[in-house]
């Protein structure tokens, strides 16, 4: 069979799968016109891909040509739709199964290395290996790992239970790099980083993920802390990105009244629109409850924290969420990509929604602007709500109490608590990693530190040290706008004039810049004190070394301490807090 007719062949069935499985799917949604405008539209496609690919003055990639073609169609379409490849695919099974054949260990990039970021997870063949946090994984399998992403390295590390794969270690104060041989197990998926009781009565838990098993995870954690005194409970959700929408649901059964609405759904598409009840009495009945939230809280967190706030079961404490309130459905293309496609809205229980409209279309992200692709009713429709999406805050629904709450832009706390805002000087410390690399070599010299410790004096000076051998410098802001008002006056001829003004301020900003450590010292004792910790006893030592200084945490130790202060946060118009 010639080229040509493989192609023709290949592009017809690719149209014929395609058209059988969407109208299938689709038979009581859509008009007859609507599945013939599909149909002759897809059969464009592959003529101008069957075309081009053959004709082009130049040889064209196929796959590559192809997949232009997908990315931009779905330009034109939210950032959430999107196709998920290899790499990004092995993330989502994970998410979904909950489990993955694998060593039991985070990584992340340090001075341009896959580094071990925590320590092991528990009974996983790394721990059982002696892998450290801070261990460099310079190879896998003999191939280095310089430059490589994170993802692409814990691809490599992952694989079939049983398998062996070989690693190369460089660790702090050994000279030379250590080998090890490691068989792959089955490692459970566990969300929750941290619980425990942590000031008379009242339980913290830290929750990192919404994957497969988020619901059990919690329940299992407070059917422990009440073991332990429980007498009421923060759910810490900061800078939780989501996850699946029945692991946000099954999260929240644990604390809302069986039978109770926690989310629904809208959407186009058969299946699509759906309302989702607590099926079972929750764990921690009814314990005075708070949630910490901040702008990176997405997604499966925005509906744990807005059927909270809408059943007026708990109080939100932080900042605003982010503003994610779009449902995808996976659908498999191939053995290695499947495509999420933004298939509904979700609502929270007063019925508002929580979709940020500056995150509904990619270019309102950045792209390029894209031809609107909605038909002439939707787009009428898109056209009226414009109002109401550019002010939101005019559209008030109601909690269960009667307080009053607003759709979009995220879910807005009850009581905010502003998180610090870095200086550069710390921003730059902590992108370039520096307390860790710190904490990696101090814990390593010094391993009768105990819990607990002071970071001293010394300690600081030592650091101060470490940057300089590492030629810690950074841009400061005053830096960068001087920069600029020099290229502005180079531009216009008349940097002579002002040269002499500018080297002195110049030479003011550079004497403020070298007094920056002394006036940044209580953060760097905070992240070394918390580093140091990690290094020494793990990642709940980590945690416990930072809730001085947490002012979300501190606020919310404060209000489940007073129970007039709780029950008056949460009582609507004209209800009084019980005595």
């Amino acid at each position: 069979m010639s080229t040509k007719k493989q192609i023709s062949l290949i592009a017809v069935l690719i149209v014929t799968i395609v058209i059988s499985g969407w109208l299938s799917g689709w038979v009581s949604a859509y008009s007859p016109d609507y599945y013939h405008q599909i149909k002759k539209n897809i059969e464009v496609f592959g003529r101008v891909y069957q075309e081009i690919a053959e004709k082009y003055v130049e040889e064209v990639d196929p796959e590559k040509f192809m997949k232009a073609g997908i990315e931009g169609m779905l330009s034109t379409l939210d950032p959430y739709t999107v196709l998920v490849e290899k790499e990004d695919n092995a993330e989502l099974q994970i998410m979904s199964s909950g489990k993955y054949g694998g060593l039991g260990m985070r990584i992340g990039l340090r001075s341009g290395w896959p580094t071990v970021v925590e320590p092991p997870f528990e009974g996983t063949p790394s721990l059982k290996a002696g892998i450290r946090e801070g261990d460099q994984i310079i190879e896998v399998d003999g191939e280095s790992t310089k430059g490589l992403t994170v993802s692409k390295v814990a691809n490599f590390l992952r694989g079939q239970i049983g398998s062996e794969v070989f690693l190369k270690i460089a660790r702090e104060g050994e000279d030379e790099s250590i080998e090890f041989r490691l068989i792959r197990a089955e490692i459970i998926v566990t969300d929750v980083l941290y619980s425990g009781i942590i000031q008379d009565g009242i339980g913290y838990i830290r929750l990192i993920h919404f994957s497969r098993n988020a619901g059990k995870d919690i329940e299992k954690s407070i059917r422990q802390l009440k073991t332990e005194g429980l007498k009421s409970l923060i759910l810490d959700l900061r800078s939780n990105p989501g996850g699946l929408l029945d692991a946000a649901v099954s999260v929240s059964e644990n604390f809302i009244e069986k039978g109770k609405l926690i989310v629904s759904t809208e959407g186009r598409a058969r299946g699509s629109t759906q309302k989702f009840y607590a099926r079972k009495s929750p764990v921690l009945e009814d314990m005075p409850l708070v949630v910490l939230v901040n702008g990176f809280s997405a997604s499966a967190s925005e509906i744990v924290a807005g059927a909270i706030q809408d059943l007026d079961r708990g109080l939100i404490i932080g900042t605003d969420t982010f503003g994610k309130g779009l449902v995808q459905t996976v659908v498999q293309i191939s053995s290695e990509a499947v495509l999420k496609i933004t298939t509904a809205k979700y609502l929270v229980p007063s019925g508002r929604s929580i979709q940020d409209p500056k995150r509904s279309k990619r270019n309102s992200l950045g792209s390029l602007q894209a031809e609107n692709v909605f038909s002439k009713g939707e787009d009428e429709n898109k056209k009226s709500d414009k109002k109401s999406e550019e002010e939101p805050q005019e559209k008030e629904y109601f909690t269960a109490n009667g307080r009053k709450v607003y759709a979009s832009h995220g879910i807005a706390p009850d009581v905010k608590v502003e998180e610090e805002t870095l200086s550069r000087f710390e921003i730059e410390l902590l992108r370039k990693t520096l307390p860790f690399q710190f904490a990696v070599r101090y814990a390593t010299k010094h391993p009768e530190l105990r819990r607990g410790f002071e970071v001293t004096d010394e300690i600081l000076a030592e650091f101060e040290s470490f940057l300089n051998e590492n030629n810690f410098n950074y841009t400061s802001n005053a830096e960068s706008a001087l920069q600029e008002i020099e290229e502005t006056a180079q531009e216009a001829e008349y940097f002579a004039l002002i040269s002499s003004s500018v080297d002195e301020i110049r030479s003011v900003i550079l004497q403020r810049k070298e007094k920056d450590f002394d006036l940044n010292k209580g953060f760097v004792k905070e992240e070394l004190q918390q580093e140091i910790s990690a290094k020494l006893w793990g990642t709940k030592a980590e945690l416990e070394a930072g809730f001085d200084q947490d002012a979300a945490v501190q606020k919310a130790l404060e209000i489940l301490s007073d129970s007039v202060k709780y029950e008056s946060n949460l009582a609507g118009p004209g209800k009084k807090p019980e005595q």
